[in-house]
């Protein structure tokens, strides 16, 4: 061991001095570089200098922290080895010595031996003790009772006992392995209780010590309940009475019988624990009367002086101890409020009969009473019998091995188990019983259908037997078969049971359904394909021919795999004959089914028939046949997702036609595929083809037959191509814009710079559609490449040419412009100047500014509107919506305004001061007020004013009303009858501003025209005459009428014959001129009015001359006005 210590220190020392020295050398080349970059040449030595000193000191400190490396100890690790070996081994020896003890007596349950643990300081000391007690030691080779060990088994015919030492020789672990072995062997009730060994001599130690010996062994025992999960009793043994002076002479003449009995008292169960201090007293004191009792036959049975001595002290050395052992197990036991106190079941007293120092209690209590400090201990001759041992177990221990009760959780845990294991067994008991039940119950009622169905089917077959001439015919009774056939396809309930016995009639069924389907339709499925094949090749039609003829062959082909297209001939076949219904259809589907998965063939086929067909098919070529197998081909049938491509805001501005699904496009419509087909005369394409046709084409075409299908399938690829994206750009359609926001949601899409819809479609087009040839790799550097297909290479141009309209949009000019940019910026202006009515607080205002403005500039929406022809229509159709919509939108603010504006400032006012009123209604019963008629119809009055500023712009040429829009051909008319009532207003204007623009007055002249001749005067009076007439000269007389000047006028006119009055009316308010004249007008001219006043057979006519062109004494003149509600 010294050798390698020193062997260690040595490496150490040296992979030290390696270390440092590396450490220092790394030092040195760090400083080196530093002092050549930063120091040299002038500070050269001060950077060397500096480098060695750093080396040192880092050095000198790198090999002190190295050598303070110490050898980590081997002991614990040793120990640690030691103490794994040795309990595995106690756990080994543990159940070996169950195996020993179940062959000395045999048990009927492994609770039924008690188990004891015996708890010592110095298991050595209460060997003899055990033995008496009637065990004998395990004995093993590695470790047992003749070496010092801390954990012994005792074994004995009534029980096991486990010796453990509360020594320092005991370790954790191996406490620790007993529990869980116990814990193994009887998880309910692990031991039955513990013996407490304690030397007499302990109680003899002071108060401190015995409290604290108390305190450890309580530690232990709680320990060992918990790990047992009991409230384990406790036997506290004290032992080695024999060092107590005169006890075990006391005994020394007595037979051997008293001495075997048990010397103690077995405590009443305490609920709580713990210790009873009368009960304990009140025992005590009781066996120190036993002995006082029989101190009389003690003396009597005893001659030596000594003992006889001894035999008078012994009551009085016992009841010493009394206190003693009072305080050292009301400690042990003792409770507290949150902890019930340790289960104690009694104290009993033993001899081991050896020879050990003597304490006399009796005499050391009496020399420290008369105040000595020492004094000479007597010893006594020691007696050598064990005492009080042998049916301490039987007697009292044993007596009570059912006390301990059992670990709840665990035995819980085990009734739950068995409660569980019970209920599985008659659960699955009774589950077998009715899975046998549902079995036969499921088989029964199956076969008796089938029975039922197989009885109909033979009724069905003798009433309609099979004709293989009518297909049709036969596809109901062999689907009743079927149908027998599918009841035993059908999925199993859980419960049916493969090993019942049973008496199907399944293989039959089966056997019998199969051999029908060979002799039946098979046969049926051949004669209708030869007659359809027949017909067609007597038509000599190529196409349909060469699909029976691939037809025919597959029937007789028994390894087909593609069913599909004859599975759909025979149904398409029996539809179009109209023999069937749907029902017959679905039946014949599944007929087919069963037909191909058995591989079931007719048995020979008609040569003749076939070479008749290939005959028709090789009349002409079979480049059509050719280019489906190419499309249909796994390399080139997959299909690519551009919907990606198109971007995530497609959907917001786009949309594909329903039930158009092109955008999963055919590899073969790609740059890649178009690249990857070669359909060259020796392309393994082509070759491919050829040879999954060869008993149609033949096996090997002439040179030129491979040169023309060459170039057809060349010719058809091409068209394809153009025509799939062509289709593709067809399919995309606009979405509608109908509404100011979906306009508004529209060009923010447009304007999106990054993700931009259009952009991003015309870019996919113009991507799959420039088909550009991969140039060769060459092998060698230096060689030429070869030569390019010419065709295929005309083919990509012509493709190229076809889309050139996309190409151009997305294709960059001199300066790094695209025109798909130009227009996308386009969106953006108009989206700006749309911006303005979104954001305005007046929109309509500033609508109907925009379309009157006097200059009109350019708006984007009209230079959007010129972008139209030069683009795609996909971008026409864009174009077209946005600025229709904007113009439509512009102008219904625009109009939205003008109906606002006309209510408020001239339809309000109209409506309240002069539509309700005299002249303007003639039933009214009040008249307009004159200031207000004039104030509306006066130059820049309410309505002139309106005319002037909002609706002067909309007249044209032809003096409409109407506003151009935005866009060409567009604008906003207006209602006509606003242009009528605007020419009227002009009229009125006219006849009542004459004289004066803003004062309304009338000048006009007035005189009789004819009177009757019994009138003899004709007189017109308002405040005084202002007009008469007696038979005599007819002179005009001037008249005025001012409306400042008529404050509540008042007009009449009176009819006289001689001194009698034949009429006499008046007339009130501000017209009443008009009152007087209009009803009585005869007829008018522009400047002329002639008035007929009738009364009876008296009569006066009058005629009114006026000025300008405009007569107001029209009849209706001013009720004619009437203005509408909206324009």
């Amino acid at each position: 061991m010294a050798e390698s210590t020193s062997s260690k220190s040595t490496n150490n020392r040296r992979s030290s001095i390696l270390w440092t020295l590396l450490f220092v050398v790394i030092t040195f080349a760090v400083g080196g570089v530093l002092t050549w970059k930063y120091a040299y040449p002038t500070h050269t030595l001060v950077g060397v200098l500096s480098t060695l000193l750093v080396a040192i000191l880092l050095g000198s400190l790198c090999y002190w922290l190295l050598s303070r490396r110490k050898n980590k100890p081997q002991t614990s690790n040793q120990e640690k080895a030691l103490i794994n070996k040795r309990c595995k081994l106690l756990a080994q020896h543990f159940k070996l010595m169950l195996y020993v003890q179940k062959r000395k007596k045999r048990l009927s349950s492994r609770y039924d031996q008690p188990t004891y643990i015996l708890l010592s300081d110095d298991p050595r000391k209460d060997k003899s003790i055990i033995t008496q007690m009637g065990y004998e030691a395990y004995k093993v080779d590695d470790f047992g009772n003749d070496i010092e060990f801390p954990i012994l088994f005792w074994l004995s015919e009534h029980s096991i006992l486990i010796s453990v030492s509360l020594g320092e020789d005991q370790n954790p672990a191996y406490i620790k392995t007993l529990c869980q072995s116990l814990n193994k062997w009887r998880p309910r009730q692990a031991i039955n209780g513990l013996l407490l060994t304690t030397d007499v001599k302990e109680l003899l130690n002071s108060t401190e010590t015995l409290t604290q010996k108390a305190d450890q062994i309580k530690s232990e025992i709680q320990g060992f309940n918990r790990a047992f999960g009991l409230n384990l009793p406790v036997y506290n043994v004290i032992t080695q009475m024999g060092q107590i002076n005169d006890f075990c002479q006391f005994f020394s003449a007595f037979d051997e019988t008293k001495r075997n009995e048990v010397f103690g008292a077995t405590s009443p169960i305490q609920k709580h624990g713990g210790i009873d201090g009368d009960w304990f007293n009140e025992e005590y004191d009781s066996l120190i009367s036993q002995l006082i009792a029989n101190m009389s036959t003690a003396l009597a049975s005893q001659l030596n002086q000594d003992y006889r001595n001894a035999i008078c002290a012994a009551p009085y050395q016992f009841g010493l101890l009394k206190q003693s052992l009072w305080q050292f197990l009301h400690r042990l036991y003792r409770g507290d409020q949150l902890q019930d106190g340790l289960n104690f079941r009694g104290f009993y007293f033993t001899h081991s009969g050896t020879n050990q120092a003597q304490h006399d209690v009796l005499a050391n209590v009496v020399n420290q009473s008369l105040g000595h400090e020492q004094f000479q201990q007597h010893q006594q001759i020691p007696v050598q019998q064990t005492l009080f041992a042998q049916h301490l177990m039987t007697h009292a221990v044993l007596n009570e091995h059912d006390l301990v009760g059992v670990n709840r959780r665990k035995e819980n845990l085990l009734l739950t188990m068995q409660t569980a294991y019970t209920l599985f067994w008659l659960g699955l008991f009774a589950s077998v019983l009715l899975v046998i039940k549902l079995d036969f119950d499921y088989q029964s009622q199956r076969e008796a259908r089938a029975d039922s169905m197989l009885e109909r089917y033979k009724e069905s077959i003798a009433a309609q037997p099979y004709d293989i001439e009518n297909m049709s015919d036969n596809i109901p009774n062999l689907y009743s078969l079927n149908r027998i056939y599918s009841l035993y396809l059908e999925p199993k309930p859980w419960y049916t049971l493969s090993i019942m016995p049973s008496s199907s009639i399944m293989k039959d069924v089966q056997a019998a359904y199969f051999s029908e389907l060979q002799r039946v339709l098979i046969p049926s499925m051949e004669n209708t394909l030869e007659k359809d094949l027949f017909v067609y090749v007597n038509l000599e039609d190529q196409a349909k021919t060469l699909s029976l003829l691939n037809n025919y062959r597959l029937l007789f082909n028994p390894e087909r795999t593609n069913i599909t297209e004859l599975k759909n001939y025979f149904v398409t076949t029996l539809e179009e004959q109209g023999e069937a219904d749907s029902v017959n259809v679905a039946q014949l589907r599944v007929l087919l089914d069963d037909v191909f998965a058995q591989d079931l063939v007719p048995i020979k086929p008609n040569f003749d028939l076939e070479s008749l067909a290939k005959k028709v098919i090789n009349q002409t070529g079979i480049e059509t046949l050719l280019y489906e197998h190419i499309l249909n081909s796994p390399t080139y049938s997959k299909r690519i997702d551009v919907r990606q491509e198109l971007g995530t805001n497609f959907n917001q501005l786009l949309s594909f036609s329903p039930d158009y699904v092109g955008y999963l496009v055919p590899y073969l419509f790609t740059p890649s595929g178009f690249n990857e087909l070669d359909l060259s005369v020796d392309s393994p394409v082509l070759k491919d083809a050829l040879k999954a046709y060869e008993g149609v084409a033949g096996t090997s075409p002439s040179a030129l037959e491979m040169y023309r299908i060459s170039r057809d399938l060349k010719q058809m690829y091409q068209g394809d191509y153009i025509n799939y994206w062509r289709d593709f750009a067809t399919h995309i359609q606009v979405k509608s814009i109908s509404n100011a926001d979906e306009l508004k949601q529209t060009l923010a899409v447009l304007t999106t710079a990054s993700n931009n819809p259009l952009a991003q479609l015309y870019t996919t087009i113009s991507k799959y559609t420039s088909v550009e040839l991969i140039q060769p790799e060459t092998k060698k550097e230096g060689e030429q490449p070869p030569e390019q297909d010419i065709d295929k290479k005309e083919s990509a141009r012509q493709i190229y040419i076809a889309f050139s309209q996309y190409h151009k949009q997305v294709t960059a000019d001199d300066q790094g412009n695209k025109p798909i940019d130009a227009l996308l910026g386009q969106f953006t202006e108009a989206e700006t100047w749309l911006g303005k009515f979104y954001e305005a607080e007046d929109p309509q205002k500033v609508a109907y500014q925009a379309l009157t403005a006097e200059i009109k500039t350019s708006n984007p929406i009209s230079l959007l509107a010129q972008q139209e022809a030069s683009q795609p229509s996909i971008s026409k159709q864009i174009l077209a919506q946005i600025t229709k919509q904007t113009n439509d939108l512009v102008m219904s603010l625009a109009h939205a305004y003008l109906n606002s504006t006309w209510k408020t400032e001239v339809y309000q006012p109209y409506e309240t001061t002069i539509a309700a009123y005299y002249p303007f209604n003639k039933t009214a019963s009040l008249d307009a007020s004159t200031a207000d008629v004039a104030a509306f119809f006066k130059v820049n009055g309410i309505l002139d004013q309106f005319y002037q500023t909002k609706l002067k712009s909309f007249s044209t040429e032809e003096r409409s009303p109407y506003l151009y829009g935005l866009l060409p051909n567009t604008g906003l008319a207006l209602d006509p009858a606003v242009w009528q009532m605007i020419d009227k207003a002009r009229d009125i204007r006219n006849a009542l501003f004459l004289a004066d623009p803003q004062n309304m007055s009338l000048q006009f002249q007035l005189k009789a025209k004819e009177m009757s001749s019994d009138v003899t005067e004709f007189i017109i009076r308002g405040e005084k005459p202002l007009f008469t007439y007696q038979h005599g000269p007819r002179l005009w007389s001037k008249q005025s009428w001012n409306a400042t000047a008529i404050e509540q006028d008042a007009l009449g006119f009176q009819i006289k014959a001689q001194a009698s009055s034949i009429a006499n009316e008046k007339f009130e308010g501000n017209w009443a001129w008009f009152k007087l004249i209009e009803p009585r007008v005869a007829s008018t001219t522009s400047q002329q009015t002639e008035v007929a006043i009738k009364y009876g057979e008296s009569q006066v006519e009058l005629s009114i001359k006026t000025q300008g062109q405009n007569n107001p004494f029209v009849p209706n003149f001013f009720s004619a006005f009437s203005l509408p509600s909206s324009i």
